[in-house]
C-alpha cells in the first residue's frame, strides 16, 4: 500500500516530491510512528511547491479540503532533521498541515482537520500508525518550561522523548521528536491533538460498525 486512492471520500492526489538529484529512496522502519507538522504558509499549492524546493517531503500534505501524498509510505520522508547519526526520518510517517502554529490551544481551519482527521483515522485501521499520543502530554503544553515559541530545548519535552522515541507509537509532533529540529521549530505547539485522535476514533468505531467493517 505504497500509494493510496482514497481516504473516507477524499481523493488522495499523487504530487511526488523526490530526493534531491533523484537518488534511490531509503526504506522507512516500520515503527508505527506518525509526526505531524505545520506548514507555517497558507495554501496546499504554496506548501507542496515550498517544501519541493527544499526536498523536504512529507509523505502527505493535508489542506483546502485535500490530500496530496508526496513519498511512497514504504520509504523515508525528509520532514524531519537528520543530525547524525539521529536519523528521526527512519521512522515517521509524516503530515504536514496547512496551518500556522499558535500557542494557545487550537484546531486547523476544517480544510485542513478534517482531511487530517480522516487520514490519521485511515492509518489507524491499516495498522499503520494507532491511535495514540506517545506520553502524557498535555494539549496546552503547559508542562513546558517558557512561553511560546518555546525555543529553549529543555523546554520542548526532548529529555523525556529522547527515552520514547522511537519505542512509543502513536502521533508525535515535531517539536517533540528528538534531534529532528533547529530551534526555531515548534509546531504544532498547543494543537487539540487529543480531540483530532477522538475524532479519528469516532470514525473508525462508524465504520468499522457498518456491514463488513471496511472503508
Amino acid at each position: 500500500m505504497d500509494w493510496i486512492e482514497y481516504v473516507f471520500g477524499f481523493r488522495v492526489e499523487r504530487q511526488e516530491i523526490k530526493r534531491p538529484s533523484n537518488e534511490p529512496y531509503l526504506p522507512r522502519a516500520d515503527s508505527k510512528i506518525g509526526v505531524l507538522h505545520t506548514t507555517e504558509i497558507d495554501g496546499v499549492d504554496q506548501s507542496w511547491a515550498a517544501l519541493n524546493q527544499s526536498a523536504s517531503a512529507p509523505h502527505f500534505l493535508t489542506g483546502e479540503g485535500r490530500i496530496v501524498q508526496c513519498r511512497p509510505l514504504s520509504v523515508q520522508g525528509a520532514a524531519l532533521r537528520t543530525n547524525s547519526p539521529h536519523t528521526p526520518n527512519k521512522y515517521a510517517v509524516q503530515v504536514e498541515q496547512v496551518a500556522i502554529t499558535r500557542g494557545t490551544l487550537w484546531l486547523p481551519p476544517e480544510g485542513t482537520l478534517y482531511p487530517t482527521v480522516a487520514l490519521i483515522a485511515y492509518l489507524a485501521m491499516h495498522d499503520i500508525v494507532p491511535l495514540r499520543i506517545p506520553a502524557n502530554w498535555p494539549d496546552d503544553c503547559s508542562d513546558l518550561q517558557t512561553p511560546p515559541p518555546w525555543d529553549n530545548e529543555n523546554a520542548r519535552r526532548v529529555k523525556a522523548a529522547a527515552g520514547l522515541w522511537p519505542a512509543e507509537q502513536g502521533w508525535w509532533m515535531h517539536m517533540e521528536v528528538p534531534w529532528a529540529h533547529p530551534t526555531w521549530h515548534w509546531d504544532c505547539g498547543a494543537i487539540r491533538r487529543s480531540v483530532m485522535i477522538e475524532m479519528a476514533s469516532r470514525m473508525t468505531r462508524v465504520f468499522e460498525a457498518l456491514p463488513g467493517g471496511g472503508i
